[in-house]
């Protein structure tokens, strides 16, 4: 019997072909040895397996070996999905595949106790049909860390809530580039309600004083020149007082403290927090129709004591005599008018600038004394609130004096002596 060419051609065909397959085969198993080796170097650092069961729950096949996991070793062991479920939760996992054509992108989650501790695991389950079977690919991920950085930043956003609620407090944020302003929390009236108002986008020009708002926005302005010139919020701790608008009309007094950073997409966001002053502040208020420049010029012509007023603009309102002839002006009108840096020496400017905007900001009166770099001088400077009759701080009154060392410590003695 003699086998023809083309016959013996087949069967080396054929057999080239098993070659080639057996061959392929033996390299694939070794690659899935290899990645099982590389799985094991990591086994405590993998948190996601893909087992594959039957329709009743039994385990197929589960990949990769290694992962270091009181649940992936008890499906191992029990060679069933059942077993990490209590009844109640397996119900609700029969149901939930019951409704996976319907919602096939929610996961399922659950919790798995393992040595007293509770972990949390997502689920996300695709059917497949081969050969008349049916069978479900798991992918299992265990999300303990996500659910538990959940918990913990509902609790402190409940937390945050709480005190907002009880200090009627409220966060907020401003698109330097629009000046659209957002209450990230709301306003609460006295009685702990949400103001309407205050929710989310708001035009904050109808929540506060014409004259307020135009601080605010000089304020703002002048953070962002420095930011955009340093690259950082310099004064970051620089906030302004302000007030709102109530549901009844009242104007309440607040404590807006912020910053200025940049987001992802390169905007520029002005974010802070607004803190409620419930203050009853005893200062002078004095308001332009009852006393007038030349009536505290008047007042306060004091030979060695200065006094000067000046607006937010830092220009000077008015001044005694001592103040005029100090700068070399013989008469406080040709003062008036001007800032206070035009006038003042630069040594002057920097402490009284220091004082001052904190009395606009805060509406109390402040006080310094110490040396200002005159060899063997000391200066006293105190600055007032001047009020409006609705409380509004428009102006600040300076009054200052100059005293020798000598002159200070023989005061000093005296008043021990007299004590």
């Amino acid at each position: 019997m003699t086998i023809s060419p083309a016959f013996f051609a087949i069967i080396l065909f054929v057999v080239f072909l098993l070659l080639v397959a057996l061959i392929l085969v033996l390299m694939l198993l070794r690659e899935i040895q290899e990645k099982q080796k590389v799985y094991a170097g990591f086994s405590g650092y993998l948190s996601d397996l893909v087992i594959i069961v039957s329709k009743d729950g039994r385990l197929l096949d589960a990949m990769p070996r290694s992962i270091t996991s009181p649940l992936y070793d008890q499906i191992l062991r029990n060679k069933s999905i059942q077993s990490i479920f209590v009844d109640k939760e397996y119900k609700r996992f029969l149901d939930y595949i019951k409704g996976l054509d319907a919602y096939p992108d929610i996961p399922f989650v659950f919790s798995y106790v393992s040595d007293s501790r509770s972990n949390w695991y997502e689920i996300r389950v695709q059917m497949k049909k081969r050969s008349g079977d049916e069978s479900m690919v798991l992918l299992i991920k265990d999300v303990t860390q996500e659910v538990e950085i959940g918990h913990q930043r509902d609790l402190l956003k409940e937390n945050v809530d709480m005190l907002l609620r009880n200090t009627g407090d409220f966060l907020w944020s401003v698109d330097v580039d629009s000046r659209r302003f957002t209450f990230i929390t709301p306003l609460l009236d006295d009685e702990g309600r949400v103001v309407p108002r205050s929710q989310g986008i708001q035009d904050i020009r109808l929540l506060m004083p014409e004259e307020d708002y135009a601080y605010f926005e000089k304020h703002l302005n002048s953070r962002i020149v420095e930011f955009r010139a340093t690259g950082q919020d310099i004064s970051e701790n620089r906030g302004v007082r302000l007030r709102l608008m109530g549901e009844d009309g009242k104007q309440i007094w607040f404590a807006f403290c912020g910053r200025l950073c940049s987001e992802e997409n390169a905007k520029v966001v002005f974010r802070g927090a607004a803190r409620r002053l419930d203050l009853l502040l005893d200062n002078p208020i004095v308001a332009s129709d009852i006393v007038n420049e030349s009536t505290m010029s008047s007042v306060f012509a004091f030979p060695d004591i200065r006094v000067f007023w000046i607006d937010r603009d830092y220009k000077i309102c008015g001044c005694n005599q001592a103040f005029s002839l100090a700068f070399g002006m013989p008469l406080p009108d040709d003062v008036k008018g001007k800032r206070l840096l035009e006038v003042v020496r630069p040594r002057y400017f920097n402490m009284f600038h220091s004082v001052i905007s904190e009395v606009f900001e805060r509406g109390l009166p402040k006080a310094w004394k110490g040396p200002f770099g005159v060899k063997k001088r000391l200066l006293w400077f105190n600055a007032v609130p001047l009020k409006r009759t609705d409380g509004y701080t428009h102006r600040v009154l300076g009054v200052y004096m100059q005293l020798d060392e000598q002159d200070f410590e023989n005061t000093q003695r005296s008043t021990l002596e007299i004590r």
